[in-house]
């Protein structure tokens, strides 16, 4: 039996109406779905999350570069004459302490300087210079730069000068130089085929007219 399509429309909203939810249930339904939405947390934001991981990257990073240069300026070797200021500074402090500053206590050059004979493969140059305001007040041993070192002790007034001296690995003269370590002034030249390292609380001027005077006294002829 076949049916018309106005009978087969009627039989259709028929159906739905009699299979329609009540208007009540609908609205009831429409509370819960919207007070789920209120009480529900929102997700968090995918950026911000992935915005941490980057800083803590970006931390880890940066952490890694700072122990990688200190790692790297720890084994970085000290230059030469960075390396002999801090020995030149760490003798003489300690000769201060000690209260050891000469194992031949002497302001005769005549005296100091024979000294050193057979206790060294080298004779320093020991000059007086007492008439200049520098006294010698004697000489020791030490030991710097891999080797001993004649160690000449000199003062001004209340002020301790250590002036270490041995032989130059070149022959040629170097200028003086002044430098500074721990509060101490440092002056250090090479000439005559010896290199000088003096050291002391003088002020800085006062040092170098010290090393001037005994570059001048100790020129080769």
């Amino acid at each position: 039996m076949s049916m018309s399509d106005e009978e087969l429309g009627t039989l259709i909203r028929r159906h739905a109406t009699r299979h329609s939810p009540p208007e009540e249930l609908a609205e009831r339904i429409g509370r819960a779905v919207r007070a789920e939405a209120v009480v529900a947390p929102a997700p968090a934001p995918v950026r911000r999350r992935s915005g941490v991981w980057q800083g803590l990257a970006w931390f880890g990073t940066g952490a890694a570069t700072a122990w990688g240069l200190a790692l790297m300026l720890l084994a970085t070797p000290m230059p030469p004459a960075d390396a002999l200021a801090e020995g030149v500074t760490a003798n003489h402090v300690r000769s201060l302490m000690a209260s050891h500053l000469a194992d031949v206590a002497s302001s005769d050059h005549h005296t100091v300087k024979p000294w050193f004979a057979g206790k060294l493969d080298f004779s320093p140059p020991v000059v007086d210079l007492a008439a200049e305001g520098f006294p010698l007040a004697g000489g020791r041993l030490d030991y710097l730069d891999g080797r001993t070192v004649a160690a000449l002790v000199y003062r001004s007034g209340p002020h301790v000068i250590n002036l270490f001296v041995w032989p130059a690995q070149d022959a040629k003269p170097q200028p003086t130089v002044l430098s500074a370590r721990q509060g101490y002034q440092l002056v250090h030249w090479a000439q005559g085929g010896m290199q000088a390292w003096a050291v002391s609380d003088l002020n800085a001027a006062e040092l170098q007219n010290f090393a001037a005077l005994l570059r001048e006294r100790t020129a080769p002829k």
